[in-house]
């Protein structure tokens, strides 16, 4: 019976107390998963699905951040926070490698050899592979597709969970709406160009790549902005959302400078940047106190553009820039509201090493820091994500994930179609009004038996094809051995509630996806 079908006959029949069902396990009083339906409820403005479409959700109610307190291990914490979930292969590792040795692992992701995750990418996705120029020739609808796949793929798959967990915060950090009309294909030379280029690597090469991709310039209308009338968006957004931070200390009269010491800065039809020297202003600016004298019509095209090199080199040096990036990479991998000691720790290693992430990611992630931290709730992605790999699917039976990822698409996370330069919120309080979609998507991961799309097989939780058996799986795969006992309790009072049977199995598996435990990370 579906979690829909027992409200209908709520208000016309009486569960049997002594018969579990789907409504009963979510009411009890015992566990973690009870603290979905009874704990503190936290009203939250339902979730955008991309392109301004708001998605009318039921609100839900969350538990607090105290689910922490059963998480033991301090490795397993580590794993939780660096990759997209966890999978017994990954827990193996981690265990093997230490707190320290498996953070520098994922630290190192060049080393890492990811070659079956790209050959996946490559055999059934590539439109991924193709230049600027044959990709604005295809249906545009496929290279959406295509590009969103690959995300999921990868996200999957990929021995680089660290990285992949940075495309994602960067992707949100330099968004882009790849449904807006002018971006169109050029969304994926972004992701390859700029995103995946740089993600681990230095801020400032990433924000300067940003600034020069033709997915950023036409989202923001910098690619027409010019001279005597630019447009201010991407100045801006370049301040407010990718460096200074709202508080950073610039003016209006900063913004609209800016714009126009980037007048001339644009793209081509096939997606590469082109300096425009005809929308350029030369006339004497003033940003930030700094003034830039006029140019005389004679001066080089580098000169010209190095007008623009100059003030983003003035934003990325800003302490405000160090500030903000580390409290935002901080909120992402450790709190939602990060200490103030850690953030200025990170800030000034951002100043020490010019922008290095991977450095400012071990100034976050001590395990002095971890082990303070409170739990996080994941986003519908992550959630997705973290409930396919605890269920197994593996590159060389890799299905065709587009259904499960459109049907994921419900939850309100629809992958590069978010419609403020912004990007996806990190926010509990965002995402609390979905749980009734959360718990319906377990329902429909755990469902799937198709041969051809996304399958759950379920003989790997029937190893021991008893309900202890199942209970032994569930607890190391979903949650690497800290299942809390009153949930392995609740979840075998309902496994043993019906005849023994595939179905039944399917079904405690739902509800273990949907257990608080596994909803927050």
């Amino acid at each position: 019976m579906t979690i829909s079908s027992e409200r209908e006959q709520e208000g016309t029949a009486t569960v049997s107390e002594a018969t579990p069902s789907r409504r009963r396990f979510f009411a009890m009083g015992t566990g973690a998963v009870a603290a979905l339906a009874a704990g503190k409820a936290l009203s939250a403005q339902p979730p955008r699905a991309g392109g301004g479409r708001s998605a009318p959700l039921p609100a839900g109610t969350v538990a607090g951040a105290d689910v922490s307190l059963t998480w033991r291990d301090p490795v397993l914490r580590l794993v939780r926070r660096t990759t997209m979930g966890l999978s017994p292969e990954e827990v193996t590792r981690a265990r093997q490698l230490g707190y320290s040795g498996y953070l520098e692992y994922q630290l190192n992701w060049s080393a890492i050899d990811d070659s079956a995750v790209d050959q996946l990418v490559a055999t059934r996705l590539p439109m991924l592979a193709m230049t600027g120029a044959v990709l604005r020739t295809q249906d545009v609808n496929e290279v959406r597709e295509q590009l969103a796949d690959a995300t999921w793929y990868r996200a999957l798959f990929s021995r680089r969970q660290l990285y992949e967990r940075m495309v994602e915060f960067w992707t949100d950090h330099f968004n882009v709406d790849i449904e807006v009309g002018n971006v169109g294909f050029t969304k994926v030379l972004d992701d390859q160009d700029v995103i995946r280029r740089h993600a681990m690597g230095n801020f400032r090469d990433l924000l300067m790549a940003s600034a020069q991709s033709a997915a950023m310039l036409n989202y923001l209308n910098q690619n027409t902005s010019r001279t005597p009338t630019p447009n201010q968006n991407y100045a801006r957004e370049i301040m407010e959302l990718h460096t200074l931070g709202v508080d950073g200390g610039y003016t209006q009269t900063d913004v609209a400078e800016l714009s126009r010491i980037l007048t001339g800065w644009s793209s081509n039809a096939d997606g590469a940047f082109v300096w425009r020297r005809g929308n350029h202003d030369i006339r004497a600016k003033t940003f930030m106190g700094r003034t830039f004298p006029a140019m005389p019509t004679t001066a080089t095209d580098a000169a010209m553009k190095g007008e623009g090199d100059t003030a983003i080199q003035m934003l990325l040096d800003h302490p405000s820039t160090a500030r903000y990036i580390s409290a935002k990479m901080a909120a992402w991998l450790l709190a939602y509201t990060p200490p103030a000691a850690v953030i200025d720790a990170t800030a000034a290693t951002y100043t020490r090493t010019r922008g290095d992430i991977r450095e400012m990611i071990r100034t976050i992630l001590t395990s002095k820091n971890l082990a303070a931290a409170p739990a996080k709730y994941k986003r519908p992605f992550h959630l997705a994500v973290s409930a396919m790999r605890a269920l197994g699917t593996t590159p060389l039976t890799a299905p065709n994930i587009r259904n499960a990822r459109r049907t994921h698409d419900g939850m309100g996370q629809p992958l590069f179609k978010w419609d403020q330069p912004d990007g996806y919120p990190d926010s509990v309080a965002w995402w609390s009004g979905l749980v009734l979609s959360r718990w319906t998507y377990a329902q429909y991961l755990s469902g799937q038996t198709s041969t051809t799309t996304y399958r759950t097989d379920s003989m790997l939780f029937r190893a021991a094809d008893n309900a202890e058996g199942v209970m032994q799986q569930i607890n190391t795969r979903l949650f690497a051995g800290e299942m809390p006992a009153q949930l392995r309790a609740s979840l075998l009072s309902y496994l043993r509630g019906a005849a023994y049977s595939d179905a039944r199995v399917r079904e405690t598996l739902s509800l273990a996806m949907s257990a608080n435990e596994f909803q927050w990370y």
